[in-house]
């Protein structure tokens, strides 16, 4: 899974004739829910973002595995931080866990900490899984016809066009530099990999700067105006069945969080 197969499923999927603004206003009222709601709520959410990207817009499912999988690796790296709190001996007054001592300190692992994570781990599922209906379904291109149609302003729009555009862009010559440095014989042992790595960032941040010398001479000479303009490759069409699916949804999801609780009380 890369960068460029991901944004050509955004304009492949079966949910590509949707109007781009219903899709973002239902990932964003989820997005809202998940991030007031509690548990129960979150966990459903998860599951219908899942059936909207696999079973209507027609993901792969290893590939929108892939997403989850390598976005909670970053939460995955946090859980030290989350779960272990540190003290002087003796001072410690919470039930904890598991525990190592290190001279007059002690590193603790406290009970209560493990429903916090658990909290936060479905939270994160949810966000992401809303996050993927998005990239999954709208082109980015799109999205910033949204986003001007909001009145946003024309150079937050072009910036954002701009970082998207290189981002392809950084991936490809960063894959381009590493498929060379192993062909000489590089990366091999980890200081070796340490070394090579410092002269792809270096390389990388030369052939970029050249990139976007190349980029801006071009748009001058094509006459550049005050702003990008962004054209739509698809003609939308409203579908009253997910319509009325995603209003119904979100009303049983704050059903469900007001019945288990949250709002209520």
């Amino acid at each position: 899974m890369n960068g460029l197969q991901l944004d050509s499923l955004s304009y492949q999927n079966r949910l590509k004739r949707l109007p781009p603004a219903h899709k973002l206003l239902l990932a964003s009222a989820l997005l809202l829910l998940v991030l007031v709601g509690h548990v129960w709520m979150q966990m459903a959410v998860v599951v219908w973002m899942t059936v909207w990207v696999v079973v209507y817009a027609r993901i792969p499912v290893l590939i929108y595995c892939a997403f989850m999988i390598v976005s909670l690796s970053f939460f995955a790296a946090g859980l030290p931080a989350l779960l272990v709190e540190g003290a002087k001996a003796g001072e410690v007054q919470v039930q904890v866990a598991a525990a190592w001592e290190l001279g007059s300190y002690v590193l603790y692992v406290p009970t209560s900490s493990f429903s916090k994570v658990w909290i936060l781990f479905w939270r994160t599922m949810a966000s992401l899984s809303c996050f993927a209906f998005i990239l999954f379904t709208v082109p980015f291109a799109e999205i910033l016809q949204v986003f001007r149609r909001l009145r946003m302003p024309v150079l937050v729009t072009d910036l954002l066009m701009i970082m998207y555009r290189f981002i392809f862009v950084l991936v490809t010559i960063s894959h381009q530099l590493w498929i060379a440095q192993r062909s000489r014989g590089g990366h091999r042992g980890f200081l070796a990999t340490l070394r090579d790595a410092g002269g792809l960032v270096a390389q990388l941040f030369v052939r970029a700067m050249r990139k976007y010398e190349a980029l801006h001479k071009g748009m001058a000479a094509r006459g550049f105006g005050e702003s990008m303009q962004v054209l739509a490759f698809h003609t939308h069409a409203r579908s009253r069945r997910y319509e009325w699916e995603s209003i119904a949804g979100c009303m049983l999801l704050v059903l469900l969080e007001w019945w288990t609780g949250g709002w209520w009380l």
